[in-house]
This record gives structure tokens, C-alpha cells and sequence, in this order.
């Protein structure tokens, strides 16, 4: 549209003569200030006047500009001394900038309790928004998402309203496996003398809950049931200690059955020298002694002893077996 105020030649149009043209701003908010642009054809350039308004009411020589997310309709007059007043507008459009948020992650080690990562960082470097947050939380190994909340994408905007969260991105909070020897697994090894009775080795953790023991006598078969020894002999047994939050715990022990042995007591006189034979004829203990002297004889057969100042006599006892009983030989 136009306003004509000067009289110009019969079959001229003023209004492409002058050729007024207004071109707006579109564009996404970077922190700068944008405005629109107005030009006339050179010919009347020198002699054009342009007056600037965001109300068609007030006008001004100097352009308004916008930097803020959002839209300014701009008026624009052209008053020329020869072809006279023309208006045109356009509008500055800055549109809110998109940001990425990214939740933190990180990684830690197994300890017993709950573990938790929370904050996040944004594609923008140090904004952030309120009433957004992100976080996750875990107790046992594995992997747990680190996830916002407050956020309703294409929507939430900053203070300022110069930013929408356009994408989220969660993070993970990892849980690993606690060392083995965290698990405080032990081993006691067994060995004692034949009773007929059945043995094992003792097994203890410090973290049993959840602990899985299991048992080997060759270290590839496994069983949750100990191995047990009753004959005389050595078992060696592998102990492994499992449990889901912490690496495999190792051990080993053994079950020994030694040969039991008879006990052989020999009563002395006292202040006397003594002397104490196998069934060989082989002295197995002499002394100047008092009370009596304990021992396991190694051979069957009839032991003597001899004091011969107090008692010419020879005192004998039959021992019959080496692994038990109990043989005395007294005065």
C-alpha cells in the first residue's frame, strides 16, 4: 500500500519508481541483536527518508532490533521529496535455540549400600533449568538408568525463554563386582588321629548373604556339599565362594586322618635308673626318674622293664596293637 504526497508525471507509478522493499529476520537465538532491512532504488536513495515503528504509532529514525526469543512486527515509512510517503513491514522472528541435557553416569564398585549419581550437563555449556533434574540409584551390581525429571521436551524452557530442552539423553550408573577378597573367605584345614568318625574342612565369609560355598576334590567338580574323610589319609579339598556382587573367592584346604596310637605308661621307682625294652631287645627309654613315663609304642609285642635295685624282677606287658588301647606296666 502507499500514500502519495507529491504530484509526479501522468502514466507514472511513484510506488515502483521509488521500489520500497522490506525484508525481516528469521533466525534461532544466539545472544545477538537482528533487525529488518529497508531499501529503495539508488535513483532516490539520497532523497528518501525512512522513520521506523513496532506500533504504527510512534516512529523513529532508528530500527528496532530484537534479541530475545520471539516476534517484533516492524513498520516501515518511506517519505521521498519527489515521489512522496510509502509504508511496507516485516517482522524479526528469533526462535528459541534447542538444547540437548545429558545425565551424568559413572561407575563404582559394589560396597553393601545404595549407590546413587545425579546432575546432568547441557549442550548449551553451564545452563540449566529449574525444577529439571536427573538421577538414578542402585545397590547390587548391574546397571541402573540415570533418568530426568521436570523436563517435557519441545516445552520446558529456560528462565530467560531463550532455550528449549528439545532432547534428553539418560545416563547409567554402573555397579561392579566388589574384589574377592572382600568376601573374607576362610579356610581351616582338618587333621587329627583315626576315630571313626567322619571330618571336613571349616568354611567361613564375612559377606554371606547371597554367598554360594561350593566344594572340590579335584578342582573342576563342583558340589554345595563338603567333602568329608573318614579312613586315614590326606584329601585335599577346593573351596570357591560365589556371589553375584563380588568376584569368585578361592581356597583350598586339606582333611588329614593320622594312625591313632596305643599309649604305653611305664610306673617307676623312684630316685632309681630303669629301663624300658621293645619286643627286640631294643632299650626304648632309660632314666633315674620318679612318677611315670608316657609313650606309642611302635611294635606289637612284649615290652619288659627293669629296676634292678628296687625289684630284681622284670615286669612285662603284651601290647597287641600300636593304634589303640591303653598297656601299663607297674610294680
Amino acid at each position: 500500500m502507499f500514500c502519495k504526497t507529491n504530484v509526479v508525471a501522468a502514466n507514472t507509478d511513484p510506488e515502483t519508481l521509488l521500489g520500497l522493499t522490506v525484508t525481516g529476520y528469521s533466525g534461532t537465538y544466539d545472544g545477538q541483536s537482528h533487525t529488518i532491512t529497508a531499501t529503495v532504488n539508488a535513483d532516490y536513495q539520497a532523497t528518501t527518508t525512512f522513520h521506523y515503528s513496532t506500533n504504527g504509532t510512534t516512529w523513529s529514525t532508528t530500527k528496532p532490533t530484537r534479541t530475545a526469543a520471539g516476534s517484533t512486527t516492524v513498520y516501515v515509512r518511506a517519505t521521498n521529496s519527489v515521489l512522496g510517503a510509502f509504508s511496507d513491514q516485516a517482522t524479526i522472528e528469533v526462535s528459541k535455540a534447542l538444547v540437548t541435557l545429558t545425565a551424568n553416569s559413572s561407575t563404582k564398585t559394589y560396597n553393601r549400600s545404595s549407590q546413587s549419581v545425579s546432575g546432568y550437563t547441557s549442550s548449551v555449556s553451564g545452563l540449566y533449568f529449574t525444577g529439571v533434574s536427573a538421577s538414578g540409584s542402585g545397590t547390587n551390581v548391574g546397571t541402573y538408568a540415570v533418568s530426568f525429571s521436570g523436563v517435557v521436551v519441545d516445552v520446558t524452557t529456560d528462565r530467560t525463554g531463550n532455550y528449549v530442552i528439545h532432547e534428553v539423553v539418560e545416563g547409567t550408573l554402573t555397579i561392579t563386582k566388589a574384589s574377592a577378597s572382600s568376601l573374607g573367605l576362610s579356610v581351616s584345614s582338618y587333621s587329627g588321629n583315626y576315630d571313626g568318625n567322619a571330618h571336613s574342612v571349616s568354611v567361613s565369609v564375612s559377606n554371606y548373604t547371597g554367598t554360594t560355598i561350593q566344594y572340590s576334590t579335584n578342582g573342576s567338580t563342583w558340589s554345595t556339599t563338603a567333602p568329608t574323610r573318614t579312613s586315614i589319609g590326606t584329601t585335599t579339598v577346593y573351596v570357591r565362594a560365589l556371589n553375584d556382587n563380588y568376584d569368585t573367592a578361592t581356597g583350598s584346604g586339606t582333611i588329614t586322618i593320622n594312625e591313632a596310637h596305643s599309649t604305653l605308661i611305664v610306673n617307676w621307682f623312684s630316685g632309681e635308673y630303669c629301663s624300658l625294652y621293645d619286643p627286640d631287645g631294643t632299650a626304648v627309654f632309660s632314666m633315674n626318674t620318679s612318677g611315670y613315663w608316657t609313650g606309642n609304642p611302635s611294635k606289637t609285642g612284649t615290652y619288659m622293664a627293669i629296676c634292678p635295685l628296687r625289684d630284681p624282677n622284670i615286669r612285662t606287658v603284651n601290647v597287641t596293637s600300636t593304634t589303640s588301647g591303653t598297656f601299663i606296666i607297674a610294680w
